[in-house]
Parts: C-alpha cells; structure tokens; sequence
C-alpha cells in the first residue's frame, strides 16, 4: 500500500453515539501507540487519515483532537496538511487540538509560523525544561525540567500568530507552545512512548484535565459494539469470507467475526 493510500484511509468504526478523541494520522510509527495511551486512560477514541474530510469528523461528538507525528516536512511539496475545512470545524466548535511532533509543526506552518531544518537531526533522550514563568495546564504535576523522546529533523524557528512558547531543550529554542484562547497546545517531542517517562501525565493532562474526556470506556465495550454491527451489517443468514494471516489485527478480528456470527464465518 502507498503512502498516498495509506494516508486516505479514516477510521470506519461507525460510532456516532459516543462522544471521542479524534487522531488524526500522519503516517506515524507513533500514532497507534498514541490511541492506546488515551484508551488506557478509559477515554474513548478513534485513529482518521490526516485527509479526513471535515464532513466525516463533524459526525461525531468530539471531545478533543490530536494531531500525530509523520515523516514528511511540512514545507516540501505534496506533504500532507488537514484541510481548513477541519480547522474552520475545529474553530467552530472550540475543540482542544494538541499536536505532537509534526503536528506541532502543522500548526505552525498554517498558524503563521515557520518551520526549518535543523542543524542536526535529534533522535533519542532530551531533557526538556520550561521557560521561565510557565504555569501551562499541560505540564501540570511535571518538574521544571523533564526527560521526553526526540526523533526529528525539523524544528520550529519561529512561533505561530497567538502562540507562546512554554517549554525548550538543549537543541531546540521552542519545543512546546500552546495559545489558550483557541485552545491550542504543540510539543516537538513524543510523550506517548516508553522513553518519555512522564509523557503519560502530559497526555492525560491534555485529555482529561484540558479537554474533559470522561474516562467511562473499556475495550470489552469496543468488542461488543462490534459484534454487534457485523450482526447487524450481515443479518441472521449472511455469510462472510476473511483472510487470517497469522498476525494479531487479523487474528482479534476473525475471533470477533466468529463470536458475532459464529459458522457463518470462513
């Protein structure tokens, strides 16, 4: 599969009930681990292509956005970009958005920022410490100066219209900013994997105490509203053909097709 095709996918889930946290894709290795942290808080949410149109997300009741990491750089030709229409839903609605490496930069870049190469790539362990003064909700419960996980090339070189910047590192003059009255928030760094010991809290701050998600969900309840849908989408005679290649995803998946429609499944 392309990276093109990749990137066109959405989610298909099909749940307009539940209100959710949308993250939006960039092509990350990142933004699967990134959806299970917010469902590890118990707060529902769905992983889109970065290109969802606006249409598809307006469907749902969003509680917040997240914008993933990607590969590309923001300024090269054919690099993805959400579409205005998605921010004009964003403004509308007020929706708390949090970017997160690319995504910081994807602000940026449309915000009224600037983006740039830096003079070395980073990629490991950075200590991250905030500016002098910074009381931003997102780095609530975290000392002033913390360990999280770098893995870029580019960086922010100037800071986008109503942003301020709240946090720096060693190599980077601006490593998280936020702007409060569009409820904002962008961090170079990677808080959803292991290396970023208190990047738990951070996301959890954003989610929870930021953006208000209601920790009231559990992935039994994922599987059920599934089952439920194939039952519903195949009826009490249909049948379904699948492929199981061995790996998890198709494994989980022909269990659940076998508990919703039992022998009908092949």
């Amino acid at each position: 599969m392309s990276s093109e095709e990749y990137l066109k996918q959405t989610a298909k889930l099909g749940n307009l009930d539940r209100a959710q946290v949308a993250i939006l894709d960039f092509g990350s290795q990142y933004s699967h681990l990134i959806a299970r942290r917010v469902r590890e808080m118990h707060v529902y949410c769905e992983l889109y292509s970065c290109l969802v149109d606006a249409d598809v997300l307006a469907q749902h009741d969003l509680t917040a956005i997240i914008l993933s990491g990607g590969p590309s750089s923001v300024y090269e030709e054919g690099a993805p970009h959400v579409s205005e229409a998605v921010w004009k839903l964003v403004d509308e609605r007020k929706i708390p958005v949090l970017g997160i490496c690319y995504g910081l930069q994807e602000m940026a870049h449309v915000f009224g920022g600037e983006v740039a190469p830096g003079l070395k790539h980073e990629y490991g362990k950075a200590m991250v410490h905030r500016v002098e003064g910074c009381n931003s909700k997102l780095f609530e419960g975290l000392p002033q100066e913390f360990q999280m996980w770098m893995s870029h090339g580019d960086k922010l070189s100037k800071v986008p219209d109503g942003f301020k910047a709240v946090a720096a590192s060693g190599n980077a003059e601006f490593v998280a900013i936020e702007n409060l009255e569009k409820r904002r928030w962008g961090i170079q760094f990677h808080p959803e994997v292991t290396h970023s010991p208190r990047g738990k809290d951070i996301l959890k701050n954003f989610v929870i105490n930021i953006a208000g998600g209601v920790p009231n969900w559990v992935m039994t309840d994922y599987a059920n509203e599934f089952i439920e849908k194939v039952r519903e989408q195949v009826g009490p005679v249909g049948h379904v053909i699948g492929a199981v290649s061995g790996g998890v995803d198709s494994t989980v998946a022909a269990v659940l097709m076998t508990r919703a429609i039992g022998d009908r499944f092949h």
